[in-house]
Formats: structure tokens, sequence, C-alpha cells
């Protein structure tokens, strides 16, 4: 029976995480056989992979010079049972590349951050050895190919996710209206653009929240950002999450407005429940929705017009809704799990 083999730094929620667990429980309705190493602990999103078929290994690492981590990989690696791994984000590279550097060249890689992402000369190094590298959109593959990265080696590869089940347990949400936000929130500085705007609200709809999910490096940016803010006692910051969809349910209006790579999964989940979605205008983001059709478009950093898209969307719900009609549909035909293995198959194919 036909192995895959996939790598990623950890499973807490992320678009990785959804990612990768998409693509295993394709694989595995499909009938093949599927093993998971994981750099760092055990979460649920480990379970689900694991519950899905998967054999999943987890390292516990506790940093990125963790030697014992770094070993337990190593023997991994070599015991692994298919010729080529399927690395699920940069940080995981540079593990395999400190573990057993001759991995790399038999590696797949995804979860590339966005068109400014700018490699040191280490990841250079490793990125030079990769066998293919997967990009979410056409405008961060063209930017690859600008950083002298050769076109053969670089490949667009759609993200593909579909609803998630999530424990009974745990229920929507009752607290209405809500705006929500997920991170990861990394030094792109537009998340900023979401509570910022909620000053400008606060004048036409004094009842309205706004709810952040996820952390990231510029968490304590955010925070103290909302310190200074009129609405501050309107934005929540809940933390890292196991499972967006409860936030989803009952939420109004959902805000991707990060410009990483984040965004663009951020945007997928939205359009898959069925909620409208406001998103920053960017080459990427663009080839994930139709302004107007699918989402409605702004752009980043002009915080005034985000209010004013909001509170239109707010006092139309009729059009909210066609919106996310559109939007759910657009999603499932085409960025499912089924479109997006199959094409990942045919580049392995290239590669047997």
């Amino acid at each position: 029976m036909p192995a895959f083999t996939f790598f990623i730094d950890n499973t807490e929620y992320s678009g990785n995480s959804r990612q990768l667990l998409a693509c295993v429980t394709e694989l595995r309705s499909m009938n093949y056989t599927v093993a998971v190493g994981v750099l760092g602990r055990e979460t649920p999103w480990s379970t689900l992979l694991t519950d899905s078929g998967a054999v999943v290994s987890h390292f516990n690492s506790k940093g990125f010079w963790d030697i014992k981590a770094l070993f337990k990989l190593r023997k991994w690696l070599q015991q692994i049972p298919s010729d080529f791994l399927h690395v699920n984000s940069l940080n995981a590279l540079d593990a395999v590349g400190i573990a057993s550097p001759s991995f790399v060249s038999k590696s797949f890689l995804s979860g590339i951050p966005d068109t400014r992402f700018r490699p040191n000369a280490w990841r250079k190094i490793l990125l030079a050895k990769v066998r293919k590298i997967f990009c979410l959109t056409l405008a961060s593959k063209n930017r690859l190919q600008t950083l002298g990265i050769p076109a053969s080696k670089v490949a667009h590869l759609p993200p593909g996710i579909s609803p998630q089940n999530v424990p009974q347990s745990l229920a929507p949400l009752s607290e209405t209206p809500y705006l929500l936000s997920s991170g990861p929130f990394h030094h792109d500085f537009n998340h900023r653009d979401a509570l910022w705007c909620m000053d400008i609200l606060h004048y036409v709809k004094p009842e309205i929240k706004l709810f952040l999910t996820g952390t990231g490096a510029d968490l304590n940016s955010l925070h103290s950002f909302r310190a200074a803010l009129m609405t501050k006692e309107f934005i929540r910051f809940t933390g890292t999450v196991d499972f967006l969809e409860p936030w989803l349910a009952n939420a109004s209006i959902i805000l991707a407005t990060n410009l990483t790579p984040g965004g663009y999964y951020s945007a997928l989940e939205a359009m898959l429940s069925g909620k409208p979605l406001i998103t920053s205008n960017t080459l990427g983001m663009a080839e994930f929705v139709e302004d107007g059709k699918t989402a409605v478009l702004y752009a980043p950093g002009e915080r005034a017009e985000l209010a004013k898209r909001i509170r239109l969307l707010l006092d139309d719900p009729a059009r909210g809704a066609e919106i996310a009609h559109n939007a759910r549909e657009s999603a499932e035909s085409r960025f499912s799990p089924k479109h997006h293995v199959a094409k990942l198959l045919q580049y392995y194919d290239d590669y047997k």
C-alpha cells in the first residue's frame, strides 16, 4: 500500500494544522498509509490526526536546540516508510536540516510565509535543496522566483479544507452581535485595522464587539494598542483555541485582515462557515475571493473604509447572507481537500 509521511513543527490550531488534517483524512479515504511526525507536544488536533487513521509521533521539543527531540526526529526519519517527506512549515524544515540534513533533498515543503518572505542564509541553503516548494497563491510563487528560486522548483498548490466536526460540548457562543478575527498575530500590523475600526464603529453600532482568537509574536503589541482605544472594553482576546467553529457559528461578520498565509485559511474558514467575510485586498487574497460576490474587500490600512464596509453589511443582512452563500459554494467547489490532494498526488507522481 502506498505510504506518505508528513512532518510539522506543531499541531496547535493553525492553517497548517487544519490543512494537514484535511490532507491526511483525504489520503486515508483513498487507502493510503500515512505517518505524521510532530516536533512539538500532543494537542487535540493530534488526536484528530490519529482518529483519521494516521500514525502520529510526537517529539515534545521544548525549543529550537532541544537535542533530545532532534535525536528522536533523526531516528524517526530513518524509519519512515516512504521515499520522500512532506514538511509543513519552515520551522519544521529547520529541524530536519539540523537532525538529518540528507532528508532535506527528499522533502516537499509547504507553509511558506507571505509574499514579503525574505529567507536568511540558512534557509536559502535549505530551500535550494528541497525537491519542491508549494505555494498557496500565484503571488507567493512569483515572489519566490524573484528571490532566485528556480521556477521548476516552485509549484502552485491552493489550499483545500472542509468544515470541521467539533466536540458537541463546545456550544456556539451566545454573545452577539460580534465580529471575529483570528490569528496568528504576526508583525504585519493589519490586525490593528480590526481593532482601530472599533472606535469608529462605536458611534453607529455601540453594541458590536470584537473577538480575536489565536496567538503570535505581535500579541503583546496588540494588547497595548487595545488599551489606548476608547472601545477597549468591547475587544476581547481569547488566546489559543482548539476549534474555531464555535466562534464562527454566531459571528455576525468574519474579518481576515492579516497579510500572512494564516489570513487565507481564515478566509476559507469564514467562507465555509456561511458567514459574510470582509478581508484585505491583496494580490494573494484576490485569488480566493471576488469582491462583492464572495467577500467584501477593503484596502489594507484604511480603517475608516473597513468600518464602513462592516456597517453596511450589518445594516443589510440579506446582502450579507447572499455573499456568505456564494462564498460557501465557491469554497466547496474550488478549495476542497479532494482537489488539493489530487493536485498534490500529481506532483508526487513526477518523482516516482
